[in-house]
């Protein structure tokens, strides 16, 4: 190896200025690495700093899609709210232009002059009276209303609608368990009856409307069967009625957790089956 010495000349002092070029030479050396390192950490500094700004912007991104988010979930809420509402207020404003205590009384003094004419006709007058106390009543306003008597004005419109053909139509009714202590969503059932009914064929016994109502275990199901009219442009009133069946998931998603109820449909090529469960031991827990 050569030494440093060799490139510089022979003269007294060269030594000294050898040894303050290599001290020089190794300050550069460390002042080179110190600049690096400040260099290469300014730079990741630089990246964290990005990163955490990126992080931020992506947080507030979060922050205000998740803010819009309940901003719109509050405001379909208040729509619910005023529709709701507005169906009270309109199921009030009708209770008060037509007294239901005034129709009652009215129908069960047609009943005792029609009665002496006919009695079948002062029975239908009767059951149509009951019907309508039921209907315009307080209760089914409420959010739940006894199951026996929901199931005893189903009974009464299938009864009206039998003797409003002559007993010509042919609705099996089939009930087993003991309703008395439950409640449930009302007019969820005589909407079933009701759709069944309006949009069935069952002028024959062989092609009867079921319809099965039991309770075994706490566990209330009702099942509704019927044949399909092969020509649904002739049944009158064919048009949107009512809340319909469809609407009745939303109403029962509104009262019922998802996993203690359930509203099966069922449409086949000719048969048209609805199946509605509710588990009164999960409504408990």
């Amino acid at each position: 190896m050569y030494s440093i010495a060799f490139f510089f000349p022979d003269y007294p002092g060269a030594e000294v200025n050898q040894s303050r070029l290599i001290h020089n030479f190794w300050s550069a050396q460390i002042y080179t690495f110190y600049a690096l390192g400040y260099y290469f950490a300014e730079k990741s500094i630089n990246q964290q700093i990005e990163i955490a700004v990126r992080d931020k912007e992506i947080a507030e991104q979060k922050i205000a899609i998740a803010e819009k988010e309940a901003k719109i979930a509050k405001q379909e809420l208040e729509i619910a709210i005023l529709a709701k509402e507005k169906a009270l207020a309109e199921m009030a404003f009708l209770r008060a232009q037509i007294n239901p205590h005034f129709m009652y009384n009215t129908l069960n003094m047609i009943f005792e002059r029609v009665r002496k004419a006919s009695r079948e006709a002062g029975d239908i007058v009767l059951a149509f009276a009951e019907m309508l106390r039921y209907a315009t009543s307080t209760k089914s306003q409420e959010d739940e209303v006894g199951l026996s008597g929901e199931l005893d004005f189903v009974k009464q419109y299938i009864e009206l609608h039998m003797q409003r053909f002559h007993y010509k139509v042919y609705i099996d009714f089939e009930e087993d368990g003991d309703f008395t202590y439950h409640r449930i969503v009302p007019m969820v059932l005589i909407t079933i009856v009701e759709n069944g009914i309006k949009h069935g064929i069952f002028d024959d016994p062989e092609i009867a409307f079921r319809i099965r109502a039991t309770l075994i275990d706490d566990e209330f199901v009702f099942i509704a069967s019927n044949k399909k009219n092969p020509y649904p442009n002739a049944i009158a009133d064919a048009g949107k009625t009512g809340i319909g069946i469809k609407n009745i998931k939303k109403r029962l998603l509104t009262t019922y957790p998802a996993e203690a109820h359930s509203l099966e449909i069922i449409d086949g090529e000719e048969d048209y089956t609805v199946i509605f469960t509710v588990n009164f031991n999960l409504l408990k827990k």
